[in-house]
């Protein structure tokens, strides 16, 4: 195998809000290959940002106020900024004549501040005349001069290990006699099976599952629980147990019990852990997998952001303490992806 890289409740349009909201981060992290060719004025800190943000929000063809303002920003920044950038982005279109109000039928404009490893991102977005119209402006992280600047002492690697057209519902690592390998839940015409890969990622077996009677369902949903030897399939109302000593031999039955909960890696640097985060009910955008402090104690370390290429569908902690196996759909391609995240310690 390749070495190397869930939900507040919210009401219903706050989650709506967020998930642009990230969905729009997650763009800029796709596209930020090409931040080296901005020009200068992209690197300004956050005041002059605010005021180019505002200017080509104004200047978007065929946009007629007044619009409704929506704000929503990550909340590791929240401390450090308040809401004044919210304020002079009221101020500065405002001067550019795009009046604003508070009617809740008038056109949204989302405005977002957001952070990743190196970058802090200004963003808007608004349909205008049928066509989603977003706006991006960003500068260092270097360049904001907050007086609380939180360090993260980790880091995220994400390695891509398996790629299948096939649906994937779940992965977990598997170590057996002949070394350490994976174990994949897999779903196909309504059937499910197990898929058995060795170290390098190379499909070994597939093992129907034909004792599971899985119900066709268009959103399938299904949980591996591996121990030692012993591997629990967690079904919608239903365990099915299958040991690899006898691989025909699937018993299931019916069960209650509760999902896996919030993954919590503890890299060799930290005695605390970090909890992996996403939201994955949009299968129609991006997502991204926010690794954060787990305690209180420490809600001032930096949130980790990586990107995916599609909604994350499980997340699932190895038998590694620090490391992770995460099941992507990429929206480019279709195909369903197992990523292995590590967190590793230092820059």
């Amino acid at each position: 195998m390749l070495s190397s890289l869930q939900n507040a409740v919210r009401a219903h349009s706050d989650r709506l809000l967020f998930r642009y909201f990230r969905f729009l981060t997650a763009l800029f992290l796709v596209f930020s290959v090409f931040t080296v060719r901005a020009s200068a004025q992209e690197n300004a800190p956050l005041d002059d940002a605010v005021r180019q943000l505002a200017e080509r929000v104004a200047s978007i063809p065929n946009l007629h106020g007044p619009v409704r303002l929506q704000f929503v920003q990550d909340a590791n920044l929240a401390a450090d900024t308040g809401k004044d950038w919210q304020d002079n982005f009221r101020k500065e279109i405002e001067k550019r004549r795009l009046a604003f109000t508070d009617d809740p039928a008038a056109n949204p404009v989302r405005v977002g501040l957001a952070e990743t490893p190196t970058q802090i991102v200004l963003s808007a977005g608004l349909r205008v005349a049928d066509k989603d119209e977003v706006r991006l402006v960003t500068f260092p992280r270097s360049a904001f001069h907050a007086a609380n600047a939180p360090v993260s002492p980790v880091r995220i690697e994400k390695q891509l290990v398996y790629q299948s057209a096939e649906r994937i519902l779940d992965a977990s690592s598997l170590l057996s006699t002949s070394g350490a390998g994976l174990l994949l839940l897999g779903y196909h015409n309504a059937e499910l099976a197990l898929l058995r890969l060795d170290g390098t990622s190379a499909l070994n077996e597939s093992i129907p599952l034909a004792a599971a009677a899985l119900q066709l369902s268009r959103d399938p949903r299904g949980e591996l629980l591996v121990h030692a030897g012993d591997i629990s399939i967690l079904l919608p109302g239903k365990i099915c147990q299958w040991n690899a000593s006898a691989p025909a031999d699937t018993k299931c039955r019916a069960a209650k019990f509760s999902w896996r909960g919030t993954t919590v890696l503890t890299p060799s640097c930290e005695a605390g852990g970090w909890k992996l985060l996403a939201d994955g009910t949009d299968w129609t955008t991006p997502d991204l997998l926010q690794v954060v402090p787990e305690d209180a104690a420490r809600k001032g370390s930096a949130a980790l952001l990586s990107d995916f290429p599609g909604p994350i569908l499980s997340i699932n902690g190895e038998q590694n303490p620090a490391s992770a196996l995460v099941v992507t759909r990429n929206l480019r391609t279709g195909n369903y992806e197992v990523y292995k995240v590590t967190l590793a310690c230092g820059n």
